[in-house]
């Protein structure tokens, strides 16, 4: 409790500064315990690995930073024992946290590419791809769906069953309003705020029981068969559907954009990565890269596993 109460503590100072638009220096300590510290720097490393438009958001919980805070100090102290241990000592692992660093780098190196390089008008490429591929760009299907649920909360499944059976009668009436029935009957929680009409939605937003009864019903005014789900029973009501249609221009822009932008991206990296293999000054040495390589005998493979299934089963405790 009185780490949790120091780890919050130390956000709270972050947040209000933060919040009265007073920034914190690198060395400002967070969280300490001896020679264990978590300072302002720390947090703003961490937050390399979140996408630069997303920070902002990141950092408006109160629960994501601590927990943030809590996951670097945690990891320290535990890398604090580590090298107490004489773990890090090991060749192997003091070139695997180089790599680690090399990783980290590398990826700030191809963002810095992304981020320097010339501008390119990517509408007009958007426009070009869009009218090469508009065949295959296509605005998905939409249904219209009045929707009533039974659930099961307080009911037996028969007792569910049997009101659905009911409800769905009701429903389907010469004249009926199947809203007002909605009203009357309907356990879902956004009843109140939609009154069971649902509006147009891609059939995928439904559960799949809903969504494969949607695919079969035909007529505009169908009311379905009481449908179970996890949820309850639903009983729908199809007002209209509105098949796949080529998408506008400005429906797509903005994927095609992103899309291009990310093709040029690669495009840059693969280039960089061609470079780099293309190096006259490269050696590769592979004699000893053979070496690495672990000689098996298949026929040896066989013959364990073999073994392995001829064995009896371990004795259950």
């Amino acid at each position: 409790m009185k780490r949790i109460a120091s780890i919050a503590a130390g956000v709270l100072a972050v947040t209000v500064l933060t919040a009265s638009g007073a920034a914190l220096a690198p060395t400002d300590v967070l969280i300490e315990d001896g020679k264990i510290v978590v300072d302002a720097a720390d947090f703003e490393g961490n937050m390399l690995r979140i996408p630069e438009n997303r920070r902002t958001e990141f950092r408006s919980n109160y629960d994501r930073v601590v927990t943030v805070l809590d996951n670097i100090y945690i990891a320290r102290t535990f890398a604090d024992r580590a090298r107490k241990a004489g773990l890090d000592q090991d060749p192997a692992v003091q070139r695997r946290l180089q790599q680690l660093q090399d990783g980290l780098l590398a990826d700030l190196y191809a963002q810095k590419v992304e981020r320097e390089a010339p501008a390119v008008n990517l509408e007009q490429r958007a426009r070009e791809v869009y009218k090469a591929e508009q065949g295959r760009l296509m605005k998905p299907e939409e249904v219209y769906i009045q929707s009533i649920l039974v659930g099961l909360k307080g009911r037996t499944r028969d007792m569910a069953a049997e009101l659905a059976k009911k409800v769905r009668e009701e429903a389907d009436k010469p004249g009926a309003d199947f809203l007002a029935v909605a009203d009357k009957y309907s356990d879902d929680p956004d009843k109140r705020r939609n009154g069971g009409d649902l509006g147009y939605n891609s059939p995928n937003a439904f559960v799949d029981p809903v969504r494969i009864a949607i695919a079969n019903m035909k007529r505009k005014g169908e009311v379905s068969q009481p449908i179970e789900s996890e949820f309850g029973f639903h009983i729908i009501k199809l007002i209209d559907r509105k098949p796949p249609t080529p998408a506008k221009f400005e429906e797509v822009k903005r994927k095609l954009i992103d899309l291009e932008r990310e093709k040029l991206n690669r495009q840059r990296i693969d280039a960089l990565v061609k470079e780099i293999h293309d190096s006259p000054t490269v050696v590769i040495h592979k004699e000893n890269v053979e070496k690495l390589v672990v000689p098996i005998d298949p026929k040896e493979l066989e013959r364990k596993a073999t073994e392995a299934a001829a064995a009896p089963a371990p004795a259950k405790p």
